[in-house]
């Protein structure tokens, strides 16, 4: 996002969770989600990080400018992450308040710096920024009633939606924490038995519940075959945006459509609140079925980018073992003969060094 206003002030670095005003300087921002102070709130919760941001104000202190990161300093050695678990993010910069002027903070820190940001742009027009992986962002234009939209979509989704339908799966938004949870277990399985990863603890859940979903800012919207939980999808609400963040599903509904269906309720609740688009998120390159499952439902395609910025003398050698243990790790406690509660801890004591 890029403000008009000139002003020559100097940076300064806020605790972004205390200041108010950012949420409205980041108004409007692409997106806005991974910029708002909920989302940053819900990451501190679950993971103790602390986020601040360097700004520029003009003559009313109004934020003008900015850029949030959080400061890592663990296993993995010392970095600045902008920002950790999130698809991407956009630097808020004027006249004002350059790149330059908000970077510069950042890179006299002395660390490894990252930043998650759209392909082109400030980044990568910084020759201190190498490339260190490639994604893709979709998203679905929400701009056509929902039997157009539909018809946006290619000839697999539609199939799935209506096996979906013969198979009597209904679906609502959660009402609960309960239910929360019952999403959680499927989610933990899709990642453990499926791809072989560790989970987000059930913390991060809990505190989007609290900062969103209780407040009807998006909604975990769950298919059911009776009091069975099918499958689901947590939607975020941020602007004039939905995002679709987490998808899961059982083993024995996924023929069934459930994963399709819950993408065509998300539309259609995206269209009832009246916002302009669904996110569907980052992918990366080596993943072609959900790049398709995406692709099909008429969603867009851009490219994001992983820039990183490396300090003279590179990365510590106990930061890349660490690494190493972490991948480790990861393989020996998502392994299926492991008990689901260890792999769930594994998952509350590990994931925040991924970092």
């Amino acid at each position: 996002m890029v403000h008009s206003a000139v002003y020559d002030s100097m940076p300064e670095i806020i605790d972004v969770l205390q200041d108010p005003s950012w949420d409205t300087a980041v108004a409007g921002s692409d997106g806005e989600l991974f910029l708002s102070r909920r989302w940053m709130q819900s990451l501190s919760q679950a993971f103790g990080f602390g986020f601040q941001a360097v700004v520029v104000r003009d003559e009313s202190e109004a934020i003008v400018g900015g850029l949030p990161f959080v400061r890592l300093d663990d296993v993995r050695g010392k970095r600045t992450v902008v920002l950790p678990f999130s698809d991407f993010t956009v630097p808020v910069v004027s006249i004002a308040a350059p790149w330059e002027t908000l970077i510069q903070p950042l890179i006299n820190l002395g660390d490894p710096l990252i930043v998650q940001s759209s392909a082109e742009g400030v980044v990568a027009d910084d020759p201190r920024f190498k490339v260190e992986l490639e994604t893709v962002r979709h998203s679905i234009a929400l701009d056509a009633d929902f039997d157009e939209l539909m018809a946006r979509c290619g000839q697999q989704p539609r199939r799935h939606i209506r096996k979906a339908a013969a198979a009597g799966l209904t679906f609502r938004l959660a009402d609960s924490l309960d239910d929360v949870r019952a999403f959680f277990d499927l989610h933990l399985g899709v990642r453990k038995y499926k791809h072989r990863l560790l989970c987000q603890p059930f913390s991060l859940f809990e505190s989007l519940w609290k900062n969103f979903l209780s407040d009807g800012d998006g909604g975990l919207m769950l298919g059911f075959d009776g009091d069975v939980v099918a499958g689901g999808c947590l939607l975020l609400e941020a602007g004039d945006t939905l995002y679709y963040k987490y998808s899961a599903s059982h083993p024995d509904y996924r023929a069934k459509g459930v994963s399709h269906a819950a993408v065509a309720e998300s539309m259609a609740h995206g269209l009832s609140k009246g916002l302009v688009a669904l996110d569907m998120g980052r992918s990366d390159l080596d993943q072609p079925g959900l790049i398709a499952f995406k692709r099909r439902f008429g969603a867009s395609q851009s490219p994001l980018t992983k820039f990183c910025y490396e300090p003279p003398g590179g990365v510590a050698a106990t930061g890349q073992a660490a690494s190493v243990l972490l991948s480790e790790l990861t393989a020996l406690f998502s392994d299926e003969r492991v008990d689901d509660e260890l792999t769930e801890r594994a998952g509350e004591l590990v994931y925040r060094y991924f970092a």
